[in-house]
């Protein structure tokens, strides 16, 4: 067992988050935005305050052939791990910031909107490497903005993160 000992202490810093920056980007899509679905773009950053609590800038953009929108918040975010699945890593996290939308209609009407914006989600991420995890995470995100009386939109974004 004393052969063991400092084998499993290294395994286990590996795993320490505390104190380390990840940084991701991922692709995926924008329902329910005022101009239908979107292609969506997502670039995230992670701090660990602790093993499992997080704080870092989240940015959403989502594009059509009309619509341009905008989003930046600032998510808190906990991550569990998993004992029997180490490599598996759900989270949830919240957040607040702003967004801005821009929609050009056909008829040469252009509306465009700034308004808070409080993403609520979950994801999960899976480690490939020490440094390289594969994303996907699930955004419900609630607004006020006056571009077809908007509200809420889902954001679904898959991508990779890379840990420091």
């Amino acid at each position: 067992f004393l052969v063991l000992a400092p084998f499993a202490e290294a395994q286990q810093s590996e795993e320490e988050r505390t104190g380390k920056i990840i940084l991701g980007g991922g692709l995926g899509l924008m329902a329910d935005t005022p101009d239908g679905t979107a292609f969506a773009l997502g670039l995230s950053g992670d701090y660990y305050l602790t093993q499992g609590f997080s704080v870092g800038p989240l940015l959403q953009m989502g594009f059509t052939d009309d619509l341009f929108q905008l989003g930046f918040t600032v998510q808190a975010k906990y991550t569990f791990d998993i004992e029997q699945i180490p490599a598996l890593k759900p989270h949830i996290e919240g957040g607040v910031g702003f967004i801005y939308a821009d929609l050009n209609r056909s008829r040469g009407r252009d509306e465009n909107d700034l308004s808070v914006l409080f993403p609520l989600g979950f994801g999960v991420e899976y480690r490939l490497t020490k440094s390289i995890s594969l994303d996907t995470n699930f955004l419900f995100n609630f607004t006020d903005l006056d571009v077809r009386d908007e509200y809420f939109f889902f954001t679904w974004l898959v991508g990779v993160r890379y840990r420091f």
